[in-house]
């Protein structure tokens, strides 16, 4: 029996609704995984496109695949909805396939494929992979993988690929320096590098002088000297986030990167043994900088007092994490009206939520601070209009009284703030009862946790 042509067109055969609810469909549904007969394949494709896609849609992807693998023509309805389905091939999907199934998926999608993500794991396999990913996907933009192999052929061939992020697991720094000149020389669009990188010291790391974003992750043993190097030749830098310890850092360093990165918006140095010898106040000079993440171990009055007389771009975002502020301090702080999220500590028990109230822009909130209160909390809400987080580590004085003050509140609550608003509490002194995580009241969400990283700059840089 001849197989009959797939149309959209109003010579199609009539529309068919396919609904999970049918126990018909939901039979057939749960069959497709298998080989179809010829003969059931040829009645399926009486169904025009869109029936079909959302047969697809209705199967796990590993059915979706079987089904793909029953018929040529399905084959290839399938391989035009794989072309915008999966054009992201997120982590969770790379781990939890088998391989001759991520393999057909890579091929289905083809040149339409525009990131893939593995898992950055010494014991991944994945890098076997990109010999597919060379010969299949010459758009792809960006890659998240473990390389241990010093032979980078098939990495070459994305001659596309803007993002990488990976955990280089080499046997010497030698080869991480033959690693990054490779990247220079073969993948010219290259803008934006995540690293992790055991053992390695930064030696080379200089020569990728087009990258805009630049993230060194923890267990990389990074030598100052190679980042003064960097800073010196990346001067497109436009994210600068060092979250490993870094040996001999100084000020000569921050002289460096206020000088050549002129462009950076967000700086990070979120390792707390990096700035116990360094001058980091200098910081405060770059012109476009937007977004601060600063482990901050000691009290400088001048870095903040520095912070608020910046005349350039406003500051967005805060981050002083092991932050043991006084009053005086949290209140220089709260002078940076353009602030959009604030984490900030303090363990001064004269605390008072006054100045938060001239934060006006205010949306994330994360506090580090034990003495405050109920009282204090509902302040908050009523002083920051714009807030939708706040977040709070520690606050013992955060009672199960709190529930009633809000629903007190409730009204003028909502004059203030018209939006959704999550409040995260750790180590409070509410009653979860029965096993209880969190509970609503109104618009306002209350949950028993906390959040471990910043909001605002993962929104804007698309970060994990």
């Amino acid at each position: 029996m001849s197989e009959s042509p797939i149309s959209s067109s109003s010579s199609s055969p009539k529309k068919r609704t396919i609904s999970e609810n049918n126990p018909e469909d939901s039979a057939a549904l749960s069959s497709s995984s298998q080989r179809v007969p010829s003969k059931a394949s040829s009645n399926i494709l009486v169904l025009n496109y869109d029936c079909l896609e959302r047969i697809f849609s209705l199967l796990s992807l590993e059915d979706q695949l079987n089904f793909s693998r029953s018929n040529h023509e399905i084959e290839r309805i399938y391989t035009n909805y794989a072309h915008w389905k999966y054009k992201h091939i997120p982590e969770y999907i790379t781990k939890s396939l088998e391989e001759s199934d991520l393999e057909y998926l890579v091929e289905q999608v083809n040149e339409h494929l525009i990131s893939y993500e593995s898992p950055l794991d010494p014991s991944s396999k994945d890098e076997e992979h990109l010999r597919l990913l060379g010969m299949h996907c010459p758009m792809l933009h960006r890659l998240k993988m473990t390389f241990m192999r010093d032979r980078w052929e098939d990495l070459n061939q994305l001659k596309n690929l803007n993002t990488l992020h990976a955990l280089l697991q080499f046997s010497s720094n030698d080869v991480y320096e033959k690693f990054f000149f490779n990247l220079s020389e073969n993948l010219p669009c290259m803008r934006k590098l995540v690293l992790k990188a055991p053992g390695y010291n930064g030696k080379g790391l200089h020569v990728l002088e087009k990258l805009q974003h630049l993230e060194i992750n923890k267990k990389t043993e990074l030598d100052a000297k190679y980042l003064t190097e960097c800073c010196f030749k990346m001067e497109n830098l436009n994210f600068l986030k060092i979250g490993t310890f870094t040996r001999n850092l100084n000020n000569e360093n921050f002289s460096t990167i206020v000088a050549h990165c002129r462009n950076l918006e967000t700086l990070g140095f979120t390792d707390k043994k990096h700035l116990d010898n360094a001058a980091y106040e200098r910081v405060c000079e770059l012109p476009r900088l937007k977004h601060l993440i600063i482990f901050f171990p000691r009290r400088r009055p001048g870095f903040i007092k520095g912070l608020v007389r910046r005349t350039d771009t406003p500051l967005e975002s805060l981050i002083l994490f092991g932050s043991n502020l006084c009053k005086e301090q949290v209140g220089h702080v709260c002078d940076i009206p353009s602030l959009r999220e604030l984490w900030v500590g303090s363990e001064d028990d004269d605390f008072s939520v006054e100045g938060f109230m001239k934060l006006k822009s205010l949306e994330y909130l994360h506090l580090q601070i034990p003495y405050i209160t109920n009282n204090h909390l509902v302040e908050l809400l009523l002083g920051c209009p714009r807030l939708r987080v706040l977040n709070m580590f520690y606050c013992p004085n955060i009672t199960s009284d709190l529930i009633s003050l809000l629903n007190s509140s409730l009204k003028k609550l909502k004059e203030t703030n018209h939006e959704k608003i999550s409040i995260y509490l750790e180590d409070s002194g509410v009653d979860w009862k029965e096993n209880c995580s969190s509970f609503k009241i109104d618009n306002i969400h209350i949950i028993n946790g906390y959040l471990k990283s910043p909001i605002l700059i993962k929104k804007e840089f698309n970060i994990p």
